[in-house]
Parts: structure tokens; sequence; C-alpha cells
């Protein structure tokens, strides 16, 4: 199956090592991915605040592009997936809206129709792939590994979005964790946000909330958490020295990108999904696989 990709900003800056792992990851797969290297930001969620018209038109034009190679869209990141769902709901709903943002992008000859599919890998998934297709994929199980899911804020809220899931108990990457041979843990902040948004105010609270969510993972016996977000990474791992300082006591937490535990379990090495580039050295996980 092909997908139009839209890797979002992070994952082709500062958390570039998810970019690699998707495209290697959706190969083993059997996914084909035409990334759209014209399409630009999301505006992640201040610029809507500030410029309403300009954010739905900005992400308008990401879901045209795949409309005009008529693709279904694939994310891998959560609040640019949230952002394309509610500029697609405000395109369909308000026709005025539509017309603005159309003649907008007709000046470099792009017109959305409204039919385009969006879907993060992690749905792509379940999905596409299908539960039994992914267990026939995995080569080396990942047994002995116990895993704590962080989904983050903008994958499963607000529920409006998000109607074929629970948004207070997604389960999708514990069923998942199952499939890959390693073992999910439950605690609590695994759907609660992970500040990132929040770092632009006030640096603090985010390191104080993030802080919170990462103990529990320990507390509860993870030796990893996974992430569906970009974003939640780089607050998870990016920061995690800032946040042991703010604690005073270490946390050293492996995080890893959703698509870098899938690789694990397919039979891909560390270097080949680039686990060296974390902050929190996650290459400890791949010991003795």
């Amino acid at each position: 199956m092909k997908f139009a990709y839209y890797p979002g900003c992070s994952a082709r800056s500062t958390c570039a090592e998810l970019n690699v792992a998707t495209h290697r990851v959706t190969a083993r797969l059997g996914l084909e991915l035409l990334q759209l290297e014209a399409a630009t930001c999301t505006g992640a969620r201040e610029l809507r605040a500030i410029d309403p018209l300009a954010f739905y038109t900005l992400n308008v034009r990401i879901l045209a592009l795949a409309d005009k190679a008529e693709l279904p869209l694939m994310t891998v990141c959560n609040t640019c997936t949230l952002n394309l769902l509610d500029a697609h709901a405000a395109f369909a709903q308000d026709a005025d809206l539509a017309a603005q943002v159309n003649t907008r992008l007709a000046e470099e000859d792009l017109h959305y129709s409204g039919a385009t599919r969006i879907s993060h890998f992690l749905w792509v998934l379940f999905e596409n792939i299908g539960e039994e297709r992914l267990r026939q994929l995995v080569v080396k199980p990942l047994r002995g590994m116990t895993v704590a899911a962080f989904y983050g804020c903008h994958i499963t809220r607000p529920p409006q979005r998000y109607g074929f899931v629970d948004s207070r108990n997604n389960l999708a990457i514990e069923k998942l964790a199952d499939i890959l041979g390693c073992r999910p843990i439950d605690y609590g902040g695994r759907t609660e946000c992970c500040g990132f948004h929040t770092a632009a105010h006030d640096e603090r609270i985010a390191l104080k909330l993030t802080g919170q969510h990462i103990k529990a993972a320990k507390t509860a016996g993870a030796q990893t958490m996974v992430t569906p977000c970009p974003l939640c990474h780089t607050v998870l791992d990016g920061f995690q020295r800032e946040i042991e300082k703010d604690m005073g006591e270490k946390l050293d937490m492996p995080v890893l990108h959703l698509p870098q535990l899938v690789g694990l379990a397919l039979g891909m090495s560390a270097r080949e999904l680039q686990i060296n580039r974390h902050v929190v050295d996650a290459r400890r996980l791949t010991a003795g696989r």
C-alpha cells in the first residue's frame, strides 16, 4: 500500500532519527511512502490563536498535496495529526472557509476536494498491516522487555476527533507490545500531557509534569518508554537530564520512538534505527538480542 507521508518538523530536525526509522520500518512492512517534501509546518497549536485562516490554509495545503497525489496521508506526530484532522473538519463544515482556503491554494495550482484520509503510523499498523501480518513479520520477539506506552494528548483528545477509541483508555500500544513480544506496563500518566507546549511559556512546569510521568513508569517496572509523538519524545528524552536535576534524582529512562520499537522486533539493528541519537542511551535495550 502507498501513502503520502508527512513527517512534520521534528522528524526532520530535532528527532531526525524518527524519519529514518519510519522509512526503514515501513519498507520492511511492505508500505511505500511518498514523502511530501513541499509540505510546511502545521503551525503547532499556537498559530490558530493568532491567525486562524493561515492555520487552516497551511494544514489544508498539506491535505491538498496528498489529494493531488491521490493517496491517503500518514503522519508520525500527534500534534500534526490533530491539526490536520481539525483543519479537515473545519473545511468540511464551513463552506466559506473552504472557499477562502482553496482561493489561496489556487495561487500554486492546488485544490482540496475534502477527500484525503488522515492516518497516524500507529493506526496504519492495525488498520492497514493488521495484527496477523504483524505477528508473521516479527523475527526477534522483544521477550523480557517491559515497555511503558506514553500516548500524550493529541492522539487521543479531544474525543470528537477520535470517536473510534476511548480517549482515556487507549490500548493500541499495549496491544502492539504484546504482538512484538514485550510486556506492557500500566502506570499513571500514560495518556496525559508531556508538557511540550507548556515549555514555551514556563519550562519549569513542563519539567515537573513530565518528571512525574517518567518516575511513575519507572516505579511500575518499565525498562523503556515508547511514544508515537516526536514532541513527547523531545521532552521525555531530550529534557530528561534537566528533569533529573529538578527532581534531585536519577531516572535514566530510555525513550523509543514507536517505529524504533517495531523495527527492533522486525530484526533491525539499533544502528539502522538510529537509536544511538537519543540523549538517554537506549542501546542497552538491544544488548544480547
